[in-house]
């Protein structure tokens, strides 16, 4: 997340509380999966979704959580219908705290 948020900086967060969430760094909590990165639970990325969309409702067809960093070597997280249960949103990000 570096290209948004520096190493080692101190954050904050608010609530999530619904919403739209495309394209906002998120904390998220994903009992079921573990970020490669820093084998937690937790992670900040961006996040990505699309959509199917009928007349009534719609559905996830994906959801990506992406890191925003110089890094290349940082991987995007997979989220499926598999794990989806298992995530949460925690917060989202307000700013760095200097």
């Amino acid at each position: 997340m570096n290209r948004v948020i520096p190493n080692n900086s101190i954050c904050l967060f608010k609530k999530y509380s619904g919403g739209s969430r495309s394209g906002k760094i998120l904390l998220i909590e994903n009992r079921d999966s573990f970020d490669p990165d820093f084998n937690s639970a937790f992670t900040v990325k961006t996040y990505s979704s699309q959509k199917n969309i009928n007349k009534d409702s719609w559905t996830h067809t994906s959801i990506l959580l992406k890191p925003n960093s110089y890094d290349d070597g940082y991987v995007d997280i997979i989220i499926d219908e598999e794990n989806s249960q298992e995530m949460r949103i925690i917060g989202e990000f307000i700013s760095v705290i200097s």
